[in-house]
């Protein structure tokens, strides 16, 4: 993403104060769900957090955009991404078959929805493996890229704004594509529920991974630039190949196998959360019970974890996953957005309750209003994905009338029917029946 900033705005130097402006951006939203996870030890995230700040509804229509269309596009996206950078090297110098791109995606998918299914602790151990493979990618990026100023390759920094385009529009376009990459820090009270302290380990989570993601991308950006011209930068496949090509040519074989990793990590990481959110609004009763059942042994979100593997797999086959995202990118930081406002209602609706962790009064503030400033740019900017993107999410609104608010008793009778079949099937208790022997 911070390579689409550049294009954006046309110089290194600019782009990377915007990258770093964005992360700054981020920091007291960090703050404010900080507050809110040591507050709430739920593993809803900010679905519970706007579900109890305003309403039912609300929380719905959350869980709704991220369940059916959020969550899966990504999913989907990280599959193709990996598939395509693990084939490259094998079918180089022509690109992969589109078949088989979307075979191994669809693998990819259903392995790591498997390894949900059948284990919390293995989902886990796979995520720390992947998080090393990437710190190692990015590390071994930066040392190149200092070898690189070593031998003398730092002409970009000499001029590092020229070329600069300054209009509202573009920058605004890259701020807004700035903050996208930061965006999985507002997932980690995902799994607050199974975090070891978290009124301690959650703060320093959550603060250390926005740090280290703006850190580490700068300095890996930079380093795309002491091996690459402006133009290979724009006009590459794949950037980090090209990149490790040009240093020492059989880095070109190792880097597709790094990011492939990389994208199978954030594979992992969004069905491990998302199944969590979705389980907790099946104990909410904004989704069915099944929801919220447990594997017997393993103590995993069965049926979460198959919705969410068959709509992964379905939207590779489709073939529209990014064209969902560019439509609910706005959504991610509404969200966050609404997130910011809670922590204020809940000061005012539950002063009495503890605050491990308080964000003080400016955090959220700020971040209110960066947000709201950046999503009405973005209104003017791109109306029609923004008004796609509104009209799918409110496509939650009947679903939550028919369904929730008024839901017949004939959906109740045959829902109970098909709840103790799939007990039976899937050897799935109620969530607090997990300790039951």
């Amino acid at each position: 993403k911070n390579l689409f900033i550049f294009y954006s705005i046309g110089s290194y130097g600019l782009s990377i104060l915007v990258w770093i402006v964005c992360g700054l951006i981020c920091v007291p939203g960090c703050l404010c769900y900080a507050e809110l996870g040591t507050m709430i030890h739920s593993s809803g995230g900010d679905y519970t957090y706007i579900k109890m700040a305003f309403g039912d509804w609300a929380g719905f229509l959350r869980v709704w955009s991220e369940i059916c269309c959020v969550r899966p596009a990504i999913i989907a996206v990280c599959g193709i991404t990996a598939s395509i950078y693990l084939l490259q090297p094998i079918y180089s110098p022509c690109s992969p078959p589109h078949l088989a791109v979307l075979l191994l995606a669809c693998f990819f998918i259903l392995m790591l929805t498997l390894l949900n299914l059948c284990s919390t602790r293995g989902s886990v151990i796979w995520q720390n493996g992947t998080f090393y493979a990437k710190i190692f990618s990015l590390l071994l990026l930066i040392s190149l890229g200092a070898f690189q100023l070593v031998r003398g390759h730092y002409d970009v920094f000499t001029s590092p704004f020229e070329n600069t385009q300054t209009s509202v529009k573009k920058l605004s376009i890259a701020l807004y594509i700035g903050l996208f990459p930061y965006s999985g820090w507002n997932y980690l009270s995902n799994a607050i529920e199974e975090l070891k302290q978290p009124e301690r380990n959650f703060p320093i989570a959550i603060m250390t991974s926005i740090i280290a993601s703006t850190v580490l991308y700068a300095l890996a950006y930079s380093a795309y630039f002491t091996a690459l011209t402006p133009f290979n930068i724009m006009t590459a496949d794949a950037v980090a190949v090209s990149f490790a090509e040009n240093v020492y040519r059989p880095l070109g074989f190792i880097m597709p196998l790094f990011v492939s990793i990389s994208a199978l990590g954030g594979l992992n990481g969004q069905i491990f959360s998302i199944v969590r959110m979705f389980s907790v609004a099946g104990r909410d009763g904004l989704l069915p019970t099944i929801s919220a059942y447990i594997h017997y042994e393993n103590l995993t979100p069965v049926i979460p974890c198959i919705v969410e593997g068959i709509l992964g797999v379905l939207y590779v086959l489709v073939g529209d996953a990014d064209r969902l995202l560019g439509y609910l990118s706005f959504s991610t930081w509404l969200v966050c957005l609404c997130g910011a406002i809670s922590v204020l209602v809940f000061r005012r609706t539950m002063p009495d309750v503890a605050r491990p962790f308080n964000a003080g009064i400016a955090a959220p503030v700020i971040f209110i209003i960066a947000m709201t400033a950046l999503t009405f740019v973005n209104v003017i900017f791109n109306p029609v994905d923004i008004l796609v993107g509104v009209l799918i999410l409110l496509s939650g609104l009947p679903i939550y009338w028919i369904f929730v608010l008024r839901r017949p008793k004939l959906v109740d009778k045959f829902s109970r029917s098909v709840v103790l079949y799939l007990q039976k099937a899937l050897l799935i208790v109620p969530d607090n029946d997990k300790q039951h022997d």
